[in-house]
């Protein structure tokens, strides 16, 4: 049964509709190996060559890996595979360029043939918002609708002016996760409030272990459509990032 404090409970019919299961995210400094799922580091590369570029031809910021092996299954995720995250490297985390997301569905683990250190991380190091590489360590939940949701919004209408910020502590989720809800810092990304790409592939919120941070307490999302998840197209990602 899902855990709601007994001064919810009388919404808990409601609550239990907008029941979206996560991965959350949970970091563990260490030196990682080139195919498993880490936050910085050295993403899965056989050649200097195959690191992405921006527009302008410089190295982008790789941000995490996700290696779908090691993650507890969810819906409409691939089952195996890894998937790198990179924006352009700019001091406002690439906010008004291109995101790149690669698919690597086959990968091998001989790291003889493989880069065990990040070939552009001098170049990126003085932007990257997070302090230590880290393994990335899953933990799926139930999570129930997050603020800026409709639904969130309607539950709200039933809480007393009292219990308000009890309310959102209780249910306005931030965390690192995969699936599930987002929890925007300031406003709703405009591809996800249009329903044109609405699954959250990734999001990266503040963390005390990494020393991960967006700017001022801020956080990122990806997201994609239904669709281009299925059929494992990620060439048309949406990112964003705020902070407070």
């Amino acid at each position: 049964m899902f855990e709601i404090s007994e001064k919810f409970e009388y919404l808990r019919d409601k609550i239990e509709k907008t029941l979206r299961t996560t991965n959350e995210i949970h970091y563990v400094p260490a030196k990682t190996k080139p195919w498993e799922s880490k936050l910085g580091g050295c993403p899965y590369l056989n050649s200097k060559d195959d690191y992405p570029m921006d527009v302008g031809g410089y190295p982008m910021m790789f941000l995490a890996q996700i290696n779908f092996e090691e993650m507890p299954a969810l819906n409409g995720f691939p089952a195996k595979g890894l998937l790198q995250f990179y924006i352009a490297n700019t001091d406002d985390y690439g906010y008004d360029e291109p995101c790149k997301v690669v698919f690597i569905e086959n990968y091998e683990k001989d790291e003889t043939k493989l880069l065990s250190e990040n070939p552009y991380q001098a170049e990126t190091e003085e932007n990257i918002p997070y302090e230590k590489e880290c393994k990335i360590i899953y933990e799926q939940k139930e999570m129930a609708a997050t603020c800026d949701e409709d639904a969130f919004d309607e539950m709200l209408e039933e809480v007393s002016e009292d219990d308000e910020n009890d309310f959102y502590d209780e249910f306005g989720d931030g965390q690192s996760r995969i699936g599930g809800y987002p929890c925007f810092v300031q406003g709703t990304t405009e591809c996800y409030e249009t329903g044109e790409k609405n699954v959250l592939l990734l999001q990266l919120d503040c963390d005390d272990v990494s020393g991960l941070m967006f700017g001022d307490s801020g956080n990122c999302q990806f997201f994609i459509s239904e669709n281009d998840l299925l059929n494992k197209n990620f060439s048309d990602v949406g990112y964003d990032w705020a902070c407070c």
